[in-house]
């Protein structure tokens, strides 16, 4: 997760607790070729039903370098993977920074002093656009989004409402990344979706060319 002018707008999609991890097995590998990174966000489950999840995963030949765990530390560290996510929930980034510095971090943030105050390796910020997730919550939209981005040299993956149609608003404001919930995970076809998604980043990509 670099920040470089070459580099293409990544593809993050995230689990959203209400698929069976079964169901998420199922998927995975299917929608792997298109996505950059997989969040296995699961605050419900237990740490034994998580480490079993990804070393389903891991025998379905998903790689483990394209994963992301969400909070679970502990999880991250006992199946080898490198990259984490850490929200309000979590234990401060600066420890898990000092603690285990071979980390790759994420910091979940609202704002541009969060932006500021951290030492994470990517930011997850939103939401940029209404979402049921986040229901009478004010959106921060794309204005927002571009002040951070050009704020701050870390990467920032954009996430909350973010649907084919508008992708390429976000890509504009300068996020590096989007991540996407409910977009895939309550889609009738999370496969075909995933493709869509992937598409309108294809296209931002051909247009800058």
């Amino acid at each position: 997760m670099m920040k470089e002018l070459d580099k293409k707008i990544e593809l993050h999609i995230i689990t959203d607790g209400e698929r069976s991890l079964q169901e998420v097995i199922h998927f995975a590998p299917k929608l792997e070729p298109y996505l950059s990174y997989l969040h296995i966000r699961e605050p419900n489950r237990t740490a034994s039903e998580l480490y079993d999840c990804i070393q389903n995963l891991q025998q379905q030949g998903f790689p483990l370098e394209k994963l992301v765990v969400n909070d679970r530390i502990d999880v991250a560290l006992a199946t080898g993977i490198s990259h984490v996510q850490l929200g309000y929930r979590s234990i401060p980034v600066a420890i898990i920074s000092d603690k285990f510095p071979a980390l790759h971090i994420g910091a979940s943030i609202h704002s541009l002093e969060e932006a500021s105050d951290t030492k994470a390796d990517w930011l997850l910020y939103g939401h940029i656009f209404d979402t049921t997730s986040k229901k009478g919550k004010p959106c921060r939209g794309t204005k927002l989004l571009q002040q951070l981005t050009k704020k701050v040299l870390k990467p920032v993956i954009a996430i909350g409402g973010i649907t084919p149609q508008n992708t390429k608003e976000v890509c504009a404001a300068g996020a590096s990344g989007i991540a996407i919930m409910s977009g895939i995970w309550q889609a009738i076809n999370p496969v075909e979706k995933v493709k869509e998604y992937a598409y309108k980043l294809e296209e931002w990509e051909d247009e800058k060319l």
